[in-house]
């Protein structure tokens, strides 16, 4: 008899500990289930924040950015340049036959003042697009992915997320690889800039 209650001592021991190791595991995995659920939760806020706010945010800041003014700065140069000599070349044929300044279409003396109202207009402006954007938030990815501004030039946007393609790199490429990545894209940029030239001429024309 007794040998049987200490047999029995023990194995109710065993139980305790048994009990004690599987309410430890229960708790364990009942704090990871909220650690998850709070990683979900802020994974939906911070997706809600991009979609929302995020996109409006970035193209914001990028168009009132040096990073992209420089650029079109450049582009508004030498179109100042060509529209200066091709006014020279029109106003020393009017001199040749006489013409009064006045009488000419290039005789535009209010053009300084209408170019800084539309300065004014364009740094104001809002674009539908990324409004659109902003209201995806909820809605199948596929619908963000089919989205497209008005007038969107296609061709030029395909060379161009293919160059950002390929100078992405990723954490198992090599110096190598990314090397070469590099050299595909400036092949893939000069593609875009031809096509955004051959455009640009053909409204020029």
């Amino acid at each position: 008899m007794k040998v049987n209650m200490v047999a029995l001592k023990k194995e109710t021991k065993g139980f305790a500990e048994k009990e004690k190791a599987w309410q430890m595991k229960v708790e364990a995995s009942s704090k990871e289930k909220e650690e998850l659920e709070a990683s979900l939760a802020q994974l939906a806020k911070e997706n809600k924040w991009l979609i929302k706010h995020g996109f409006q945010q970035v193209v914001t800041y990028l168009l009132h950015s040096s990073e992209f003014n420089r650029a079109l700065d450049d582009v508004y140069s030498k179109l100042l340049i060509h529209g200066r000599h091709q006014g020279y070349i029109a106003g020393y044929d009017a001199c040749e036959v006489g013409t009064p300044k006045y009488k000419s279409s290039l005789f535009q003396p209010g053009a300084f003042e209408v170019f800084k109202d539309t300065v004014v207009k364009m740094e104001c402006l809002t674009y539908p697009y990324v409004g659109e954007v902003s209201e995806c938030y909820g809605k199948p990815l596929s619908v963000l992915q089919g989205l497209k501004p008005r007038g969107v030039n296609e061709a030029v946007c395909i060379e161009v997320l293919k160059s950002l393609s390929k100078k992405r790199p990723f954490s198992r490429d090599s110096k190598e690889t990314c090397s070469k990545a590099g050299d595909g894209s400036k092949g893939s940029s000069l593609e875009a800039s031809k096509a955004v030239g051959a455009t640009g001429r053909k409204k020029m024309q």
